[in-house]
């Protein structure tokens, strides 16, 4: 997979769509994907390309199936224009606040790169996607990065290379990101406290039941902020995710968790109603998982159930956390008086006993018993001694 179109010679080239030979593509296509991807073809050839058709398709099982067709519909889909512009130059970024930061994450996920990419091949993306994230930081100041944010762009350089993936970026940065670039996760966080009355609504006793666990909504972050793209291996299965997401109303994702987390009630119900429990079956995302039912039920759940629905319980939610919260932080600061309390009323022996290591105490217990009852043998000894 390259970064770019390449010629016969492996030169880097501008050709447009019409003048890639689509059909020396079609062998690698699936039988039972032919069809769809002729479809995309005459779409994406057409001067006025039918683009409610191609979010269908994009929409629909399989989504837009081949990387050569995601060049051109990806941008259709955002509505973005042609343009030419350049990133910023590694000596301009390399002074960018976050620059340590994201150089440490982007060295970190070499697991989103497909097998078969040399490591030489490795490095010169891994300086693109650095270009690519703080070109977009240093554009727009008011966007702070996140970590997960490299892995949506990692996805975007590896299907259609560095300038059409830094054009995506910009425009996800100011739209479908926007929240989870802000300078707090408040907004993020309460985006995600939609999921669980969304789960309500079609699976009362699995709400239910993880609501009592009290697992929160902290494992479904990741699969939130980075489209699922850093908690999935196969590279196949993140962009047939993002053909969706990109194809749909950016709260969409929120109905997928929903219907991912409701997909796996057995499981979730057959284990102990536990926070750890609980979390370590929900946080991993099984390989095998049918995620093409998860996005048609999804799909359907909105157009069933908007979010406004919901909004009274999110908010109520909100309340009810702050004031848990508030009670920990009193009941923790009460412990705490307490603590100190008690250590300034404790006898100078049980201060002292407090510094002796933990091993030595039971023996020092029964050495202090053993020499309480061979003194009291031996005063009795000698008071009946001193009487005959």
């Amino acid at each position: 997979m390259t970064t770019d179109h390449e010629d016969s010679d492996g030169n880097s080239s501008d050709s447009s769509y019409s003048k890639v030979d689509f059909y020396e593509v079609m062998n690698e296509v699936p039988e039972n994907y032919k069809s769809k991807v002729d479809e995309l073809n005459k779409i994406l050839l057409s001067k006025n390309p039918d683009i409610n058709r191609l979010r269908d398709l994009a929409i629909s099982d399989g989504g837009l199936v081949i990387s050569l067709v995601r060049l051109e519909a990806w941008k259709l889909l955002l509505n973005l224009p042609s343009n030419d512009e350049k990133l910023y130059p590694l000596e301009i970024i390399k002074d960018h606040p976050e620059y340590h930061q994201v150089d440490m994450d982007v060295r970190r996920c070499l697991k989103r790169f497909p097998p078969g990419i040399s490591y030489e091949k490795i490095g010169i993306l891994q300086k693109e996607l650095i270009a690519i994230i703080l070109s977009v930081i240093k554009e727009y100041p008011d966007l702070k990065y996140y970590q997960g944010y490299h892995d949506v762009a990692v996805t975007f350089l590896i299907e259609v290379g560095q300038k059409e993936a830094y054009s995506i970026m910009k425009h996800l940065s100011l739209h479908h990101l926007k929240e989870f670039l802000k300078p707090t996760m408040e907004e993020t966080s309460y985006l995600l406290l939609h999921v669980f009355p969304l789960i309500k609504k079609l699976d009362p006793e699995l709400e239910e039941f993880i609501e009592k666990s009290g697992i929160g909504t902290i494992f479904a972050l990741p699969w939130l902020i980075s489209w699922f793209s850093h908690s999935l291996d196969l590279h196949s299965k993140v962009v047939r995710l993002f053909d969706f997401f990109l194809a749909s109303p950016k709260e969409i994702i929120l109905y997928v968790i929903a219907q991912l987390i409701i997909a796996r009630r057995d499981e979730v119900l057959s284990t102990e109603c536990d926070m750890a429990c609980v979390h370590m079956v929900l946080s991993k995302i099984p390989e095998s998982l049918n995620f093409e039912i998860i996005l048609d039920k999804a799909t359907k759940m909105y157009k069933e159930y908007d979010l406004s629905n919901v909004k009274h319980e999110v908010d109520e939610r909100v309340i009810l956390e702050a004031k848990l919260l508030n009670d920990q932080r009193e009941e923790n600061a009460k412990r705490k008086k307490n603590k100190t309390f008690s250590n300034q009323e404790q006898p100078v022996f049980n201060k002292a006993f407090r510094y002796v290591p933990i091993w030595i105490r039971p023996r020092m217990r029964f050495g202090l018993l053993f020499f309480g009852f061979s003194l009291a043998a031996g005063l009795w000894a000698v008071f009946k001694s001193n009487n005959n």
